[in-house]
């Protein structure tokens, strides 16, 4: 405890004579520089003629604001360790906000592909059965050469390809 008391006491002595100012101002207003161990105001070394009352005061007050200046440095760098904790996190937030923005759009383009393709499968049904009508009908009434019979079977074998194709990237996009 000796130890820790003398280190102390030859630590705040070191720091006073280390050759920097320091200004005191006490209670009753008066300006005190404190240099090492010697005490001037208004730049005329008032040491000897201070009481040690006096001498212990302005010591207090002395010690008081290294306190306070300790304490205020110490908020700062917790201030700023929070402000880069803080800035950190708000980075974050907005990667992971660009990152959302990204899948809803891929989705949305999911959506519309999936929407292209029940569109394509539709038409393609209807050009089907149509189609498919037409040659029947044409058939029922005797009106196809056996030449035009080939090319509506061929006709309706690339409709239906088209059907299948349509029906098959329809199912895909589903999944």
């Amino acid at each position: 405890m000796k130890f820790h008391y003398v280190c102390v006491c030859f630590l705040v002595s070191l720091m006073m004579s280390c050759g920097s100012t320091e200004r005191v101002i006490t209670e009753d207003g008066n300006v005190y520089e404190i240099k090492g161990n010697s005490i001037k105001n208004n730049g005329i070394d008032i040491t000897e003629t201070l009481t040690e009352e006096r001498k212990s005061e302005i010591e207090s007050t002395l010690k008081a604001n290294r306190k306070a200046k300790a304490e205020a440095e110490a908020l700062e760098e917790d201030l700023k360790a929070k402000q880069k904790a803080l800035k950190e996190r708000e980075e974050a937030v907005e990667e992971k906000q660009d990152e959302l923005e990204e899948q809803q759009e891929a989705l949305k383009e999911q959506q519309e592909a999936k929407e292209d393709a029940r569109d394509d499968f539709l038409k393609t049904t209807k050009r089907l059965e149509k189609q498919q009508k037409k040659y029947e009908k044409l058939k029922k009434k005797g009106k196809l050469s056996p030449n035009e019979e080939d090319e509506w079977s061929e006709k309706l074998n690339d409709l239906k390809e088209e059907f299948e194709e349509a029906k098959e990237k329809m199912n895909n996009l589903n999944k």
